[in-house]
């Protein structure tokens, strides 16, 4: 089965008052290539606990049960080489990203270091080629190119993270609140780019080589099809001719209902570490079943209306 899942997730963490507390509840989640989906609840209720799990980046207690699988096959722990596959097919762009980004790297060290790291890219031109492109694309000027973090701005050190995590060429693309602090307009910047992974995402002539894989061993392109129609899945899978590879499905964390319904098509509600709610996501802003959908739906803003009847 293709796809990245989570099966019978349970992650507990210990409390002050000395017990452990369940953070998340036997979670069964699937994310299928190619879908955007949005990962919805109040805060607290265990949203970041389980995409820590989802990415193998946490350290499980004895209590905690539930395994990962990509493709239908379990994903072992173990060290960083043992992971690397998962981690080019798997990417993460984390709430506080510019707390991520390495304060010695310039902002296209940024983006080339986890090509090569991750082997995904060996020579230092083409891995800086990859990075120029990408950079492009996500409109991060190039005046900025040589700057380290302290320099840009906080939605620019957004873009250059996202920048990092699609320059690997991902099938998965997991964010953490990616809007939450931003100001009015580099939300709505934030959330355009966003939707626009939906299109082409860029990659160099020299891709047609091919890139390694799980083994070291180079991988053939794929051959030239015609672009699909859009899906009821959310993303609409770019054409995989030369200058293109099809665009990750994306997995959108947030309490914010109003930005994820911008960008995803179904949503997944948590309440109390648990699922309560999996649907379209047209379904959950005019049906919502549970009562946790929907008080986040009623707390979406809306802009008052001016009365001129009195004027």
């Amino acid at each position: 089965m293709s796809g990245l899942e989570a099966r019978r997730l349970t992650r507990s963490h210990p409390g002050h008052d000395g017990d452990h507390h369940v953070a998340v509840r036997g979670v069964d989640l699937s994310l299928a290539p190619g879908e955007n989906v949005a990962l919805i609840g109040r805060s607290g209720c265990g949203k970041t606990t389980l995409l820590r799990a989802l990415l193998l980046l946490d350290s499980p207690g004895s209590g905690d049960r539930g395994e990962v699988l990509l493709d239908g096959e379990s994903v072992r722990r173990g060290g960083a080489r043992g992971l690397r596959g998962f981690r080019r097919a798997v990417q993460y762009v984390p709430q506080d990203a510019a707390a991520t980004l390495d304060p010695r790297r310039t902002v296209l060290a940024q983006v080339t270091t986890p090509l090569r790291t991750l082997g995904v890219v060996r020579d230092r031109d083409e891995a800086e080629a990859r990075a120029r492109q990408v950079l492009e694309s996500l409109d991060i000027p190039r005046e900025t190119w040589k700057s380290r973090p302290h320099e840009i701005s906080g939605g620019q050190a957004q873009r250059v993270s996202i920048a990092r995590a699609l320059a690997l060429h991902p099938r998965y693309l997991l964010l953490d609140e990616p809007v939450s602090g931003l100001d009015p307009a580099l939300r709505r910047q934030t959330l355009d780019l966003l939707a626009s992974i939906e299109a082409d995402v860029p990659t160099s002539d020299s891709d047609d080589t091919g890139e390694a894989d799980d083994r070291g061993e180079p991988t053939q392109p794929a051959p030239a099809t015609e672009k699909p129609a859009p899906t009821d899945r959310g993303a609409v899978p770019a054409p995989t001719d030369r200058g293109a590879v099809p665009a990750p499905a994306l997995l959108v964390v947030s309490h914010d209902l109003a930005a994820v319904a911008r960008v995803c098509r179904r949503a997944l509600v948590m309440d109390d570490g648990a699922i309560v709610e999996d649907a379209p996501m047209h379904h959950i802003l005019t049906h919502p079943s549970h009562p946790a959908t929907r008080a986040l739906r009623d707390a979406v803003p809306t802009l008052p209306t001016t009365d001129t009847s009195d004027r």
